[in-house]
């Protein structure tokens, strides 16, 4: 058993370092955007505007014709609970070794061809001390989710105040994990605890330490993931009411979600039985974004989105048991509308940014819900080199406020941008490789 439990939380461990975040908020991958705290709605040209605000398109600087993105890449990884340090001091501290020595050891003693009975009693003593310090150890495990997201773009933009097009594909995968130790397994833990302090007071009638079989734990690690792929177009024009400018733009798509929720206990670590059918759930839905935006004269901007316009509730599924038709397991993704307002301040040299999310966006799994605001700022270096600055809080929660860094070089039309953001328990990265003419 001993052998089992750590390779599960080992594997549990490696599986969730590499893996990505449970939620879907608001932000993209931009790099730019991620460099300057999040902010987009109402700042960035055409290789932006479907990401953000279609609405974009038409208050694109007039000298862009033509934009593309090859690609957004881009990655970040949460651990609020320290979930990863606790595994390290579990392995570090050895406790399933001495466990494993302590019960061999013991059970030599009793079936030694003359038992000494203060030699039971002392290493029966060691054993109930380490199932006490095992099942204390598993419990610090217990209920700490890891969680990232990660994401890749491409886009094709042709800015326009008369009718801005732009042709992208974007996708999201978000997944994480949480370990559950299970009151039945902390019993069965605690039990023979008992049974080996029973054999530390009367060692004389000590029988042989039953074996541990981790077929009987039913302890486990919930893996839930979305990977949600979309393609569509954005249009947009500017109009002129009562002798006003105004850009209005319009983000048709498809995506298609693929849910995924497994429970992998201690039984089952080696998944020979499962495959990834058992925990598959697939969507294609139809969807769009609405934007508007209007520049001023004195180089302010302000922005508002209207995302996913209509809303969905997709189940997760799980097969119960492995190979039969997966049926929902209660736990839904809601993709429901969100809205962002977006204000910016743009120069020759520099430009600011805030942005605010006016509807609070569902996690898909183990997060909070989230609701941001974003600020950031730019300076420009004669349009060849960019530094960036930006804070992002989350009105939810403030554990994820988020401070993050950016730089950009810009020579002949190409642009390569690179983002980092972080705090103590949360990192992030993208990187973009696009083209403006």
């Amino acid at each position: 058993m001993t052998s089992n439990l750590l390779k599960f939380f080992t594997t549990g461990a490696l599986l969730l370092s590499s893996s990505f975040a449970v939620a879907i908020p608001f932000s993209s991958f931009d790099t730019r955007s991620m460099a300057m705290g999040g902010a987009g709605v109402a700042v960035g040209g055409a290789d932006a505007a479907p990401l953000f605000n279609p609405a974009l398109l038409s208050v694109a600087n007039d000298k862009d014709k033509f934009s593309i993105i090859l690609p957004t890449v881009g990655i970040r990884v949460a651990d609020p609970d320290k979930l990863l340090d606790s595994v390290d001091k579990f392995q570090s501290g050895k406790y399933v070794d001495n466990l494993t020595n302590s019960i061999a050891n013991l059970n030599a003693s009793i079936n030694a061809i003359t038992p000494d009975p203060p030699t039971i009693q002392a290493k029966a003593a060691i054993v109930s001390n380490d199932l006490t310090a095992i099942n204390t150890q598993l419990a610090t495990l217990s209920n700490k989710p890891i969680t990232a997201d990660g994401g890749a773009a491409t886009v094709v933009g042709i800015p326009s105040k008369k009718l801005g097009v732009a042709f992208f594909a974007n996708g999201t995968v978000a997944t994480g994990g949480i370990f559950s130790y299970s009151t039945a397994d902390s019993t069965l833990i605690g039990n023979l605890a008992t049974q080996a302090s029973a054999c530390s007071t009367t060692p004389s009638t000590c029988p042989a330490l039953p074996s541990f079989a981790s077929n009987s734990l039913t302890s486990g690690i919930n893996f839930r993931g979305v990977l949600l792929s979309e393609f569509g177009f954005s249009l947009s024009r500017e109009f002129h009411p009562y002798n006003k400018s105004y850009a209005f733009g319009i983000t048709p798509k498809i995506i298609k979600a693929t849910l995924f929720d497994a429970l992998i206990n201690v039984s089952n670590s080696n998944q020979t039985n499962v495959t990834g059918a058992d925990y598959i759930a697939e969507y294609n839905i139809a969807n769009f974004d609405l934007g508007a935006a209007k520049d001023y004269s004195n180089g302010w901007r302000t922005g508002l989105v209207l995302k996913n316009i209509i809303p969905y509730k997709l189940d997760f599924k799980r097969a119960t048991p492995s190979g039969t038709t997966p049926v929902p397991t209660g736990n839904t993704l809601t993709l429901n509308p969100q809205a962002r307002f977006g204000i910016s301040h743009a120069t020759n040299w520099s430009t600011v940014a805030l942005d605010v999310d006016l509807t609070r966006n569902n996690p898909s799994g183990f997060e909070n819900n989230t609701q941001y605001i974003a600020l950031g700022g730019e300076l420009n270096a004669f349009g060849w080199a960019q530094i960036r600055a930006g804070y992002r809080v989350d009105m939810v929660d403030s554990a994820r406020n988020i401070a993050s860094l950016g730089l950009g070089l810009s020579p002949f039309g190409a642009h390569v941008d690179l983002a980092v953001a972080g705090n103590a328990n949360e990192i992030g990265a993208s990187f973009q490789l696009g083209f403006r003419y």
